[in-house]
């Protein structure tokens, strides 16, 4: 064959066309194929899908019950507390609750692990259509697990105008009043001041309530009763931090006790005046690590410090609850209609006709003593016991409210 034949044989193209039409044949088949088997799968997989959405819903549905029954009690601190040893069936975490032809749930309350009596955990299960073991159709489950946390309203618990889990002195032209008009708080039951420690007055001091005027040496014990948790702490956090008064790691733009602006790491240090105002609501001014104080740690560098003088509110008379993660100093005319509430020591100078309308504690968690003063009020203070002041009333939310970070979805059933 000479070269213009091997030449025409290698180019001759006839027949190509058959092997490639199969070619792409067999794979429009498989792709077929493959559409048709996940034409089969596709429903199976949205089904279980829906039944997992729906389980889901189903649980958080059982979750929102509980929380409303908590919240809805006629105990303030919801289904009591501790909890009943028999718990209401439907939150015992057996009792399947339908909710229509979808599925239902089963809830379960307990004391939350921390020990903390605000505190409840609430794991629910949601199942689509039934939990129930002979029912042979497909089920989807779901279980959520959250603890939550209520914030107590102290002004019913409280049996005072002025708490201090330590020693206090009253000196000056101090006046401390308990007496209380207000039905919803109990009666006139209160002592104008009630310490674990002892109780010194000089000068010119008037205590009255309607309980007697001064109750010293309580001991810590009745102080778990009206004190703030580290729970119920962290929840106030969250609440400044919506209102915009929070003063804690990440906060600048305040101004320090010295008058110098606060930039870069929090000290914990800070001075409310006229320079330096802060707004009505739920103020915390917090650590220096922004974490709550340790009772039996012996670092006492993190705790806060507040100044409070001259004009320090932005509305004029403050309202609203003020939380130190520390110790607070007020001194000056101004007045405060809430709750003043430190975790450390407290002093307060007055000088004029102002005063605190509300409720003052001082917890003293880290340096209490038998043989120091802890908080002490001198010159013209006056705290006056007011119950709508202190409740705070649209400020804490009087129901339970999840605890931050807590909310997780959990394995098993």
């Amino acid at each position: 064959m000479g070269v213009m034949g091997i030449r025409t044989t290698i180019t001759n193209e006839r027949g190509v066309a058959l092997p490639m039409a199969l070619i792409t044949l067999v794979l429009l088949t498989t792709l077929m194929l493959a559409f048709a088997v996940l034409s089969q799968t596709e429903p199976v997989i949205a089904a279980n899908q829906l039944r997992v959405s729906q389980a889901r819903s189903l649980a958080e549905g059982g979750f929102e019950l509980a929380v409303w029954a908590l919240s809805n009690s006629l105990d303030p601190k919801g289904l009591s507390s501790p909890l009943p040893a028999t718990m209401p069936t439907t939150f015992d975490g057996t009792t399947f609750t339908f909710l229509g032809g979808t599925g239902g749930f089963t809830v379960a309350v307990v004391n939350d692990p921390s020990g903390d009596a605000n505190v409840r955990q609430v794991t629910s299960v949601g199942w689509t259509p039934t939990n129930s073991g002979t029912d042979t159709r497909t089920k989807g489950v779901r279980k959520i697990q959250a603890s939550v946390v209520v914030i107590p309203n102290l002004a019913l618990s409280a049996p005072c105008a002025l708490c201090v889990k330590g020693e206090l002195s009253v000196g000056g032209n101090s006046t401390i009043n308990g007496n209380n008009t207000d039905a919803s708080c109990g009666g006139n039951t209160r002592f104008g001041t009630y310490t674990s420690g002892a109780t010194t007055t000089g000068g010119s001091a008037a205590v009255s309530g309607g309980a007697g005027g001064v109750a010293q040496n309580q001991g810590d014990a009745p102080f778990n009763g009206f004190t703030y948790s580290n729970a119920d702490l962290n929840a106030l956090k969250a609440l400044a931090r919506k209102n915009g008064t929070y003063f804690g790691p990440g906060f600048s733009g305040a101004t320090d006790t010295n008058g110098k602006a606060v930039t870069g790491t929090w000290s914990g240090s800070l001075s409310f005046n006229s320079s330096n105002p802060v707004a009505n609501g739920v103020v915390f001014i917090d650590t220096s690590d922004g974490n709550n104080v340790n009772p039996t740690g012996s670092d006492l560098s993190t705790l806060a410090s507040v100044d409070i003088h001259g004009n320090p509110f932005v509305a004029g008379d403050f309202q609203g609850v003020l939380v130190v993660n520390g110790s607070l100093s007020i001194s000056g005319n101004m007045a405060i209609n809430g709750l003043v509430y430190a975790v450390n020591d407290f002093t307060y100078n007055g000088t004029g006709t102002g005063g605190i309308n509300g409720l003052a504690i001082s917890q003293n968690v880290r340096d209490t003593s038998v043989t120091s003063i802890d908080t002490s009020t001198s010159g013209n203070s006056r705290i006056t016991f007011n119950c709508q002041y202190a409740t705070a009333p649209l400020l804490i939310p009087p129901g339970f409210n999840i605890v931050p970070g807590s909310y997780r979805e959990i394995a098993g059933q």
